[in-house]
């Protein structure tokens, strides 16, 4: 996959919306559109390169949809496109990112990019991204109280200690343009407002 030519499928309840985030992604990749977990299952092969997809959606959530994903031989890039803020419940789902939508043009296809850079990475550092977009988008959108309170959280920083990855271990193989890719979708989510 480049960032250039993906293949996306855009999962998304509201066909509407599905259709605009399709039509502003065919502009330079290769899109197909579900509109319920079941469907984009089915949809799913080892072409797919990313996937974005609804938390919120009848049928399968985008919860149930991912881990489904998750649990079959391919293993596209996966980002939550969803008007859910994140909370603690995120910490467990293993998305690759995370939108607040609404979500325009220009985003929808820096976060294909963004998926796109993370194909360039081994197994154990796209799990050390994963991990620390996780905790990004929480510290982004919650409280310290609530981030100091949470267990959960507290074990998701001491997970990220313990790999021992540092950034310069995260992109040392990796162009300029990817690296620049990696580091944003670490560090975006933080400049989200807490409520």
């Amino acid at each position: 996959m480049t960032d250039t030519t993906c293949s996306v499928l855009v999962v998304e309840d509201e066909r509407r919306l599905a259709e605009l985030y399709a039509d502003t992604l065919r502009e330079s990749h290769e899109v197909e559109t579900a509109y319920d977990g079941e469907t984009a299952l089915e949809r799913l092969d080892a072409a797919t390169d990313a996937v974005l997809l609804d938390r919120k959606m009848p049928g399968p959530s985008g919860r149930e949809t991912l881990e489904r994903i998750r649990a079959t031989d391919h293993d596209p890039r996966v980002a939550m496109l969803t008007a859910v803020r994140p909370d603690f419940d995120i910490i467990e789902m293993g998305f690759d990112d995370y939108l607040l939508k609404p979500v325009d043009g220009p985003e929808l296809h820096r976060s294909v990019a963004r998926l796109a850079a993370l194909d360039r990475v081994d197994g154990e550092t796209r799990e050390y991204v994963r991990r620390s977009v996780t905790k990004a988008a929480l510290e982004g959108q919650k409280q310290p109280a609530d981030l100091e309170a949470s267990e959960a959280f507290a074990r998701l920083g001491e997970e990220l200690t313990e790999t021992g990855l540092e950034v310069g271990d995260v992109t040392a193989d990796l162009s300029p343009r990817e690296t620049e890719l990696i580091l944003e979708s670490i560090t975006r989510n933080l400049e989200a407002d807490a409520d």
